[in-house]
C-alpha cells in the first residue's frame, strides 16, 4: 500500500467489509460495558415500564367471610429511549503510520486485520465503548442538543448516578436511603459499608447482591479488611470482598469512579434498554478529498424498574470526598 491512500478505494472496502461483518459490527457498537455486565438487557422498542409487583404478606387465619390482603406495593419507573451518535472525521494518511505500528504485533496480520476495520474497532468502536462507561451510564447528565453544535460526551441521557442522586433529593422517593451522614474514608469505609449492609431489610436482606462502589473506595474496604483480620484463620475462606455476615459482596465498577455512592439492587431491578436489532445503525462512511468521515446511531438507556427495590447511600450533597 502507497504511503498516500486511495479514499475512493477506502470507501469500496469499507462497504466490502461491512456487508459482510454487519452483524458483528451492531453487535460491537452495543457491546455491554463492564458496568453494564450488571444489569439486565431489555430489548423493545417502546418504552420499559416495569410490569411486576412485589406483594404484601398474604397468610391469615381463616374466617368464612371475605378479608383480602396482599394489594400489590410497588412504584414501577419508565425507562424511555435515548438516541446516541458518533460523527468523525480524519485524514487516512494520518493514520496509516499507527496502523502499521499496530499490525507489527506478531499476533496481528492485514489479512485479519484490513485498514477499514482498524479504523472502526481501534479508533472508533473502542473510544465509544470507554465513553459509554465512564461518561454515561454511571455520570451521564442530559441536556438537549444545540443545533449545529457537537455535545460534549456525558450529555446525552442520565445515568445510574445521576438517577440515584436525583432520587435521594426529591425526598419523595421510594427508594430506600441509608441516613448516613458521614462521608466515606478510608479510614472508615470498613464501617460504612456494614452499616449500609444493615440498612437494607426485608426480603431483600436473603438475596445475594453486589453492593456497587466506586474501584477506590473498593481498595479503601479491602485493605482495610486486610489491616483488621487478614491473619485470622477464616480471611481467605470468605473473601475479602464479602461483607461479613450478610449475603452481599462488594463491587467495583468502573463507571462509578470517583463516587462515595454505594448501591444494591436485584439484577433484574437495574435496566438496560435497547431497542431490538441491536438498537444500531449500520455505520457509514462518506469521502470528500482527502477526509474520510464514518457515523452512526443507536439507542441505548439504563435505571430501575422498580425504586422500592432499590438501596442506596448517597451523601449529602457538600459531604467530604475521598
Amino acid at each position: 500500500m502507497a504511503n498516500t491512500i486511495d479514499i475512493a478505494q477506502l470507501k469500496t472496502d469499507f462497504g466490502t467489509w461491512l456487508g459482510t461483518n454487519e452483524n458483528d459490527i451492531l453487535k460491537a457498537l452495543t457491546q455491554p460495558t463492564e458496568s453494564m455486565a450488571f444489569m439486565t438487557t431489555v430489548k423493545q422498542n417502546e418504552d420499559f415500564r416495569a410490569a411486576q409487583a412485589t406483594i404484601a404478606s398474604l397468610v391469615q387465619g381463616f374466617q368464612k367471610g371475605w378479608t383480602p390482603k396482599g394489594t400489590p406495593k410497588f412504584t414501577p419507573l419508565t425507562i424511555g429511549h435515548k438516541r446516541h451518535k458518533f460523527d468523525i472525521e480524519f485524514y487516512p494518511d494520518e493514520i496509516y503510520g499507527s496502523w502499521l505500528g499496530f499490525l507489527a504485533d506478531e499476533s496481528k496480520n492485514r489479512t485479519e486485520w484490513p485498514l477499514v476495520k482498524y479504523i472502526l474497532y481501534k479508533l472508533v468502536l473502542d473510544q465509544v465503548a470507554q465513553d459509554r462507561e465512564l461518561s454515561l451510564i454511571g455520570t451521564g447528565v442530559y441536556a438537549d442538543p444545540v443545533d449545529g453544535t457537537a455535545q460534549v460526551v456525558g450529555k446525552s441521557m442520565n445515568g445510574f448516578l445521576t438517577l440515584l442522586k436525583a432520587a435521594h433529593a426529591s425526598g419523595t422517593s421510594k427508594m430506600n436511603f441509608a441516613q448516613q451522614n458521614v462521608a466515606i474514608t478510608a479510614a472508615n469505609v470498613f464501617t460504612q459499608v456494614e452499616k449500609f449492609a444493615d440498612s437494607i431489610n426485608g426480603l431483600y436482606k436473603k438475596i445475594a447482591m453486589p453492593v456497587f462502589c466506586s474501584p477506590e473506595n473498593f481498595t479503601f474496604y479491602v485493605r482495610k479488611k486486610r489491616d483488621l483480620y487478614g491473619t485470622t484463620q477464616d480471611y481467605g475462606k470468605f473473601g475479602n470482598a464479602m461483607i461479613d455476615g450478610t449475603t452481599l459482596t462488594l463491587q467495583p465498577i468502573p463507571s462509578m469512579i470517583g463516587s462515595d455512592v454505594l448501591f444494591c439492587t436485584p439484577k433484574a431491578n437495574f435496566i438496560r434498554l435497547i431497542k431490538l436489532n441491536d438498537g444500531a445503525s449500520v455505520p457509514f462512511i462518506e469521502t470528500s478529498k482527502r477526509q474520510v468521515s464514518i457515523f452512526a446511531d443507536w439507542y441505548e438507556n439504563v435505571g430501575f424498574a422498580i425504586e422500592e427495590a432499590v438501596f442506596a447511600f448517597v451523601p449529602d450533597a457538600g459531604s467530604a470526598s475521598n
